[in-house]
């Protein structure tokens, strides 16, 4: 890997040239411009707002999602088989790196990471260890980290593991109402080893920050297909079970992921490309994630493109919301759910009148089943039926799982379904 050229950096003074002058960080909304601008994506289509009395509302009406098809599945006869759905999946992959997720360069595999692994307090009677990945590069660069903290059942051995996707939340910080549930205990009561890990100190939540990432580090500026954050997240992540696989304590074979909203996106991601996960809770995703993008309902690419949000993906994203639309867009969510086949993988949802239409539950059951031919390739049984599942009934007994639950835009309702479902479909 090399460090910025000059003509690189030239080129970034030219984009931002007020903060080159004063000597200012860039903030999310520059570094957007400044792809934008370096790749010529022209202007961009403005996001929905959930708001129902701006202009720019988000349709929450089911009579007005529109009638966009998305594309197929496979694109011939010949791809319905497990031999010719090797080749289709290669396909696939490459178009939702190329224009969804972004490609992770080849400098990513020299980098190099070495563990720091102590005991902390935690939780009573448990072991507790902090792990902390230190990245480096060839050239002697310190990087970010992988962060997590592990909670053991007194002596595991060979225990299955949940790497949970875990928000930093501000000091003093408390959400709405009475305490949720405790998701950690539910893992510790299967017997499972918890795992929290950090992903933003890998790489930070926000375009501002990217060059501090890893993404910078290999990196920088991004090119037209670059990774974007949860790609990012997601290598870390399997990082994380590389190393989780050497401890006896836990069986390597059974570590899964979990993650709701934005992690839920990067969840789907990462198991997508790395089969080696035992299986993933996808928890209201939405766009960008499970959602089918090409549904006219709740958040919308728009909003991916935009400074908010595309530091998630590849820059070239921004050329469905300015030269082109989300019509164009080569693939959709049903594609990047079935690059996951056969192996199993659940995706939830809460509740639209509760709180979690911004993620367009329906959209997700509706590219949940355009996926579903994939495992059915291989002799797993589908859904027969064409019709939504009930809420907390779901399609929970087979391999690529949909289930609603009662409540709204929380993850933890899904918990204990997810776990049952790991145990029934997760190779041991």
């Amino acid at each position: 890997m090399k460090r910025i050229s000059l003509a690189v950096a030239l080129a970034l003074a030219t984009a931002l040239p007020a903060l080159a002058q004063q000597g200012k960080a860039p903030t999310a909304d520059d570094i957007h411009e400044m792809e934008r601008q370096r790749f010529g994506f022209g202007e961009l289509g403005p996001g929905r707002d959930s708001d129902q009395t701006s202009p720019r509302a988000a349709n929450f009406d089911e009579a007005e999602v529109g009638d966009l098809q998305p594309p197929p599945l496979f694109a011939s006869p010949a791809d319905a088989t497990p031999e010719g759905w090797a080749r289709r999946r290669q396909q696939l992959a490459r178009l939702i790196e190329d224009d969804w997720v972004g490609r992770i360069p080849e400098a990513a595999k020299d980098l190099r990471v070495v563990w720091r692994k102590e005991a902390v307090p935690g939780r009573k009677g448990y072991d507790t260890e902090q792990w902390v990945g230190q990245i480096l590069t060839p050239d002697g660069r310190s990087g970010p980290t992988i962060d997590t903290t592990i909670t053991f059942p007194k002596r595991a051995a060979e225990a299955p593991a949940l790497i949970d996707y875990t928000y930093i939340w501000p000091a003093g910080f408390r959400l709405p109402g009475p305490p949720p549930p405790d998701t950690q205990a539910m893992v510790l009561k299967r017997g499972w080893v918890h795992v929290a890990y950090r992903p933003t100190l890998l790489q930070a939540d926000t375009a501002a920050q990217m060059q501090q990432g890893v993404i910078g580090l290999v990196r920088w500026p991004r090119e037209r297909h670059d990774w974007g954050a949860l790609r990012a997240w997601g290598w870390g992540a399997s990082q994380l079970r590389e190393e989780l696989a050497k401890d006896p304590r836990i069986d390597g074979r059974q570590v899964s992921l979990a993650g709701h909203s934005r992690f839920g996106k990067a969840v789907l991601v990462a198991a997508a490309f790395d089969h080696a996960f035992a299986d993933a809770l996808v928890s209201s995703s939405g766009a960008g994630g499970a959602k089918l993008m090409r549904r006219d309902f709740g958040e919308a690419w728009t909003n991916m493109a935009g400074s908010y949000a595309f530091h998630w993906y590849t820059p070239q994203v921004m050329e469905y919301a300015g030269h082109k639309t989300v019509a164009d867009l080569p693939v959709d969510a049903h594609m990047l759910i079935a690059l996951r086949a056969p192996k199993p993988l659940f995706v939830s949802s809460g509740l639209a009148d509760k709180g979690d239409a911004w993620v367009d539950p329906r959209g997700m059951w509706i590219a949940t089943s355009l996926a579903e031919p994939a495992w059915k390739l291989y002799g797993f049984p589908v859904p027969s039926s064409r019709e939504m599942p009930k809420i907390l009934v779901g399609d929970r007994d087979f391999p690529l799982a949909f289930y609603q639950h009662d409540q709204g835009h929380v993850p933890w309702p899904s918990y204990e379904s997810f776990m049952t479902h790991e145990a029934k479909f997760a190779r041991r």
